[in-house]
């Protein structure tokens, strides 16, 4: 799931904790066999073989992707340099004006808006790799007609259910999960201040609302929550809120669905489903006790969740060095169906290289591709920090039930005040 700007996230289950962070630098413990190393980028290596990437893996042991990558640079006569970071997008925009950073960063494709405006990334160049991604997976890196981003894989949410302990949700109704026993997890963390729009778009779609309009371009800057259909989600969030499961933890809501209930998540949670869970009752999944189902409508029209891609950006800093071809070659291989299927067979996810992503096996990967055939790419918009949060604490207030006078009027009063700070903008 993405550190985004997204209430709750993703890098496998790498993407679980990237939502969640504080500011501190963590270096890498050298790896020699993959060629990684603890090093300043200023190291006494020549530095026109040294590329640095910034993760939002916690640690090594989270991370997945960089291992092969610096397998392959290796090979190359390059080595990466990784520093995990916990706010890798804040800190990346702070570092880089000041002639620091890394050359490549990882995260979340609605990050791109932010960044661009920033002035701390270059649009970027990929040639004929471009053909094996399909519109929708460079979108969300695309600002103004440029490309910013390469795209490395994408997810969705879909409905994960127990194969071995639960009822088969086909011909369920989202009123026939809630009722059900153990019940249908609160697709949110209930820490999380903000609420959680990422999650809550299923059952809002369904109502007829999306984050913003579209038109044949995409998204447009107006949002979509205060039209018709808005009093009918205002009310189906104060009825159905508290009835649904809320848990507080990637943690809790596997061991919901471990224990035979039903959760709203990403492939990320398909994973975390396997592992033991602390203080967990209930014993983990085999990959095939997992099932995964499309999500039904609570409002009786289409669902349309969310989907995001999760890439790499080059900073500015890059243009005119003498490593800008190594870090290009780093960057055009992380994009390639190689490092992308070598990726997939360990984090369990859905590469955005249509070559890879054509021999992807995993019959629940597909469960997952086919319950998104309907999701809208996560708008970019330089002001997204801002409609997730305020968009997120009016369902929360709703779903909470601190909300004032009418449920429908509240939350087209709280959509129009933010349409008035984007419209300012």
């Amino acid at each position: 799931m993405w550190e985004s700007s997204t209430p709750s996230n993703k890098l496998g289950i790498n993407s679980m904790v990237l939502r969640k962070r504080t500011f501190a630098i963590a270096l890498v413990a050298a790896v020699a066999a993959t060629g990684m190393i603890v090093a300043p980028s200023n190291a006494a290596t020549s530095a026109s073989k040294i590329v640095t990437i910034w993760s939002g893996a916690q640690s090594a042991k989270d991370d997945e992707q960089t291992p092969i990558i610096a397998a392959w640079a290796k090979t190359q006569g390059i080595t990466i340099n990784v520093v995990y970071k916990k706010d890798t997008r804040q800190e990346f925009i702070k570092a880089v004006p000041e002639g620091k950073g890394p050359d490549l960063m990882v995260g979340a494709h609605d990050w791109t808006g932010t960044i661009v405006g920033s002035g701390t990334i270059v649009p970027i160049v990929i040639g004929s790799l471009k053909t094996q991604f399909s519109k929708d997976m460079l979108s969300g890196f695309t600002i103004g007609g440029k490309l910013y981003g390469m795209p490395i894989y994408s997810e969705n949410i879909a409905l994960i259910w127990n194969k071995r302990d639960g009822k088969d949700p086909k011909g369920m109704s989202v009123a026939d999960l809630i009722a059900s026993k153990p019940g249908l997890a609160m697709p949110i963390q209930k820490a999380a201040t903000n609420g959680d729009p990422y999650h809550m778009s299923a059952f809002a779609s369904s109502f007829g609302l999306t984050q913003y309009t579209r038109d044949n371009s995409g998204w447009t800057k107006k949002l979509g929550y205060g039209l018709d259909g808005s009093t009918q989600y205002a009310n189906w969030l104060v009825a159905n809120g508290p009835k649904l499961v809320a848990t507080d933890g990637w943690d809790k809501s596997a061991c919901h669905i471990q224990s035979g209930g039903y959760a709203i998540s990403g492939p990320w949670m398909y994973n975390h489903v396997q592992d033991t869970i602390s203080g967990c009752a209930a014993k983990p999944l085999t990959k095939d006790q997992v099932g995964i189902a499309s999500i039904p409508s609570a409002g009786g029209k289409a669902v349309h969740q969310f989907s995001g891609v999760y890439g790499y950006w080059q900073s500015v800093k890059v243009s005119g060095q003498p490593n800008a071809l190594n870090v290009g070659r780093v960057l055009r291989y992380v994009g390639s169906a190689d490092f992308q299927l070598a990726y997939q067979a360990k984090a369990n996810n859905i590469p955005a290289n249509k070559v890879a992503a054509s021999r992807v096996s995993d019959a629940n990967l597909a469960a997952f591709a086919a319950a998104g055939n309907g999701a809208y790419p996560m708008a970019a918009w330089v002001f997204q920090d801002t409609v997730w949060a305020k968009l997120g604490q009016a369902e929360k207030a709703l779903y909470e039930g601190t909300y004032t006078g009418d449920p429908g009027d509240f939350l087209r009063k709280a959509v129009a005040a933010l349409q008035a700070t984007i419209d300012a903008a």
